[in-house]
C-alpha cells in the first residue's frame, strides 16, 4: 500500500468521527477543549459509525472494490450512493445529538455530557441565559468609576443580540443593551421603577473586566 493509499484509508477511517463532531459543534456552539480530546472523540464515534454500516463496508469491498465495478470507464449510477451512509448517518447522529443537548434532553446529555464546556465562561454563556450582568473593570475611570451593568439576553425588539466569544477564542462580551448606573455601581431608576437603559450595546473584553456580577431577574 502507497502512502498515498494510507493517507487516503486513514481519512476514510476518521471522516465519520468528523462529521459528528462538526455536527454537534455546530449545533451546541461549544467546542471542547484539547486536541487529544478531539481526536479520542471522533475516532470512537468513526468505530462506532464503521461498526454499525458493516455489513454495508463487506458488501462494498466484497462486491463492488474486487470486483473491478469501480475501476470500469463508466460507475454505474446505481454505486454513486455507497458514500451516503458513511457521510449521513455521523452528520444526522451529530445534529441529533446537539440539539438535544441545547434542550437539556437526558439522553443527550449521557451521550455529549453534563458538563462538556471547558472554561465556566462558556458554560455560563453557551446555554444563553437572561441576566443583568454588573462589570467591575480593571479601569476605576472607565465606565461610572469603573461599573458597567448591561443586558445579557433580549434587546428592546425582542432579539437575543447578546453574545459571548466560545473557547478557543479570547473571551469577549457584546451587551444587547446597558443601563444607567451610579458610581457605586446600582441601577438607577426611571418613572415606572424600572432600570434606565441607554439604549446603546457595549462591546467588552475579558482582560478590561476585574470580575462580573450575575444578577437574575
Amino acid at each position: 500500500m502507497s502512502t498515498f493509499e494510507a493517507l487516503a484509508v486513514t481519512v476514510v477511517a476518521l471522516l465519520p468521527g468528523a462529521l459528528y463532531v462538526f455536527a454537534a459543534e455546530r449545533q451546541t456552539g461549544i467546542v471542547r477543549s484539547g486536541l487529544a480530546d478531539r481526536t479520542l472523540r471522533l475516532t470512537a464515534v468513526s468505530a462506532l459509525c464503521h461498526w454499525a454500516l458493516a455489513p454495508l463496508t463487506c458488501w462494498i469491498v466484497a462486491d463492488v472494490w474486487r470486483t473491478g465495478r469501480l475501476s470500469r470507464h463508466a460507475v454505474p449510477w446505481s454505486l454513486w450512493w455507497l458514500p451516503a451512509p458513511y457521510l449521513l448517518l455521523p452528520f444526522l447522529l451529530g445534529t441529533a445529538v446537539g440539539v438535544g443537548f441545547r434542550h437539556r434532553h437526558r439522553w443527550a446529555l449521557v451521550l455529549y455530557g453534563h458538563t462538556p464546556e471547558p472554561r465556566a465562561w462558556d458554560a455560563f454563556f453557551s446555554h444563553a441565559p437572561s441576566a443583568w450582568l454588573r462589570i467591575r473593570l480593571k479601569d476605576s475611570a472607565a465606565g461610572n468609576h469603573g461599573w458597567i451593568i448591561g443586558v445579557y439576553g433580549r434587546d428592546r425588539d425582542g432579539r437575543l443580540d447578546s453574545r459571548a466569544s466560545g473557547y478557543p477564542e479570547a473571551q469577549d462580551l457584546y451587551l444587547a443593551d446597558t443601563v444607567e448606573s451610579d458610581d457605586q455601581g446600582r441601577f438607577v431608576l426611571g418613572p415606572d421603577g424600572r432600570p434606565k437603559l441607554r439604549h446603546t450595546g457595549l462591546l467588552v473584553s475579558w482582560q478590561e473586566i476585574s470580575h462580573i456580577e450575575v444578577i437574575r431577574g
